[in-house]
């Protein structure tokens, strides 16, 4: 990254206009004092592996979480509860949370957070530090979860929370198969199955958006990627269009 582009982060934190995106990657295994390995999550090709291997799914040596996931449930007879399960058993481990959780946690100039991950590491990090967290969980089976009404005016330890595909303490909120991004996207702009207006018209379009341990080819950043792409163009259209 270059001097300039950690200058452009740096001026929009301390302005309090930095929207940050927590991915998977926030979650690993990294190395303390360069010295001791701290264990940590499951990256989702990790994930992906170890429910191929529960459910018998064989497709060459890699995997997709979302397809593999897909299959896990049709294994089940669409039933989702063994699904589920299996996710809170691998990710409920009782890791500890990572430096970029310390730090945003810290950071009193940033106020909205929005994250595909499903632990609550940030959760608990904010806990710590006397954040006051305002959450909002998103569930795919919820008719009303569009409605939720945010604040463009904060108090010096506020921090709002968007957890997009769920949370691990309400698994049935998850978004993980491949049908359930197909119907997250479905939903994106709907009123009140989708992302909350407050976030996709309000937020997102005007602040500057800091992505936090993805990859460019994970099916999370290529949704959440599809989303901003398609509000930022609407919100384009309407401030031409005044």
């Amino acid at each position: 990254m270059e001097e300039q582009d950690l200058k452009l982060i740096f001026n929009a934190i301390e302005s309090g206009k930095c929207l940050a995106f927590l991915g998977a990657g926030a979650c690993t295994a990294f190395r303390k004092n360069g010295r001791d390995d701290e264990p940590g999550l499951p990256t989702g090709g990790e994930l992906a592996k170890w429910l191929a291997e529960k459910c018998q799914y064989t497709n060459g040596t890699t995997y997709d979480l979302a397809r593999v996931a897909e299959y896990f449930l049709y294994t089940q007879s669409g039933d989702r509860e063994p699904l589920e399960r299996a996710l809170q058993e691998k990710l409920n481990i009782g890791c500890s949370p990572r430096p970029i959780h310390t730090v945003l946690a810290q950071l009193p100039q940033v106020k909205i957070v929005l994250t595909s991950n499903y632990d609550t590491l940030l959760e608990n990090e904010l806990t710590r530090y006397g954040r006051n967290l305002i959450r909002h969980v998103y569930n795919l089976n919820n008719p009303r979860a569009g409605h939720f009404q945010g604040t463009i005016f904060f108090g010096e330890k506020d921090l709002i929370l968007h957890k997009m595909h769920g949370s691990i303490d309400e698994p049935n909120s998850f978004v993980i198969t491949q049908s359930d991004y197909i119907r997250y996207l479905a939903n994106l702009h709907d009123i009140d199955r989708g992302m909350p207006e407050y976030f996709r018209k309000v937020m997102i379009p005007q602040l500057t958006l800091l992505f936090l341990g993805y990859s460019l080819e994970d099916w999370n950043f290529r949704v959440i990627w599809e989303g901003v792409l398609s509000t930022h163009q609407i919100y384009e259209a309407f401030v031409k269009s005044q």
